[in-house]
C-alpha cells in the first residue's frame, strides 16, 4: 500500500505541482476521518474505542506515504 501510495505523491508532486500539497493534505484526512467513523469494539454501542491501534497505524502509514 504504501508503495503505490509513495508513487501517486510524486506523481502529483510531478504534474501538478500547485496543488500537490493540497491534495495530499485532504487524501491524509480523509483517511483520518475514515478512521474515525465507527467505534471498534464495545458493546451496543457502548465503550469501545474511537481510532483501533490498526487503523492508526494506517493512517500513519499513509500520512508517511504522501509526506504528510
Amino acid at each position: 500500500m504504501s508503495k503505490k501510495l509513495h508513487d501517486v505523491a510524486a506523481l502529483v508532486d510531478a504534474k501538478a505541482r500547485a496543488d500537490a500539497a493540497g491534495y495530499k493534505t485532504w487524501l491524509a484526512g480523509l483517511a483520518q476521518h475514515v478512521a474515525e467513523a465507527a467505534k471498534e469494539g464495545g458493546f451496543l454501542g457502548f465503550g469501545g474505542e474511537a481510532v483501533s491501534a490498526a487503523e492508526s497505524a494506517a493512517v500513519t502509514a499513509i500520512k508517511t506515504a504522501l509526506g504528510v
